[in-house]
């Protein structure tokens, strides 16, 4: 029966891990069985991955800690040792599998490893040991793994306001288009389920709203969007008329993207300013 069994978060943690490593002795393997990103975000990510130790001799033994040497770019970024006190039952003619879950903080990364920031991608690799001993009180041969990896540093999309359109305009309200573009720096396509907004033009809250559809974003790509608004002024005031009949505007417009990646998904917030063309039909 194989077991799995779940240790604590790696303190100030950093990276990911898409190698496959595996360590041998006599009656013990040690291997990397699964890895997995989650909790994908702009600060950074949680990475998972699943190490499988095989007992193929007739007695038990013990998980007394572990040791590690984390390398990112050729640049040391940490060593980790750390200790079980009770020791963990590695059971004999049986596999036992444990989950290491490492945080991910682009910047914390970025202050120690300075040339990643800016790339799309980092490599690394994970060299260390697994303590094993037949006696639960004893510290423990150290069984050797190394993890080579590579792991994304997410970029986030852009969101500006481009220009505000002035379809008719009466005495009573006005027809209006403000157009936006969405930049994806990112080396692969995000695909945007859901894009809620906030506008204001000239100070004055305009529409709140979602966009839906198809409004996925190319790898390294843009993508222009039309929000269609009808103004009341007798709701928001005859200040923004005034607005409307110059030649700029300041527009801000405040939200989240939700969007699904390879990794799952991920929301960013964006918060932009820009003085805009206003252009009048």
């Amino acid at each position: 029966m194989k077991k799995t069994i779940r240790l604590g978060w790696l303190s100030f943690l950093i990276i990911g891990i898409i190698g496959v490593s595996v360590s041998s002795a006599k009656d013990i393997q040690v291997s990397l069985l699964e890895k997995k990103i989650q909790d994908l975000h702009p600060g950074g990510l949680n990475l998972v991955f699943y190490v499988q130790i095989s007992n193929s001799s007739s007695k038990d033994y013990y998980l007394s800690g572990y040791h590690f040497t984390f390398v990112v770019n050729e640049t040391e970024y940490l060593r980790l040792n750390r200790k079980l006190d009770k020791g963990m039952k590695v059971e004999h003619q049986d596999e036992t599998l444990i989950s290491l879950p490492v945080k991910i903080t682009y910047k914390h990364l970025f202050r120690t490893v300075e040339e990643v920031k800016g790339q799309t991608k980092a490599s690394c690799y994970l060299r260390g040991g697994l303590h094993l001993s037949k006696h639960r009180e004893k510290s423990g041969k150290p069984f050797p793994m190394v993890f080579s990896a590579e792991f994304p540093i997410l970029d986030e999309p852009e969101i500006e306001p481009i220009s505000l359109r002035v379809n008719e305009m009466t005495f009573a309200g006005a027809d209006i288009d403000i157009e936006i573009k969405l930049k994806n720096g990112n080396p692969f396509e995000l695909l945007v389920d859901r894009i809620s907004y906030h506008i204001e033009v000239g100070n004055v809250s305009l529409d709140k709203g979602r966009i839906r559809g198809n409004k996925n974003i190319k790898a390294a790509g843009e993508k222009d969007i039309s929000l269609p608004l009808l103004v009341n002024f007798f709701e928001v005031g005859q200040k923004l008329k005034a607005v409307l009949q110059q030649d700029t505007a300041v527009c801000r417009i405040t939200g989240e993207i939700e969007s699904r990646t390879v990794w799952g998904k991920v929301v960013f917030l964006f918060d932009k300013r820009e003085r805009i063309p206003v252009n009048k039909t």
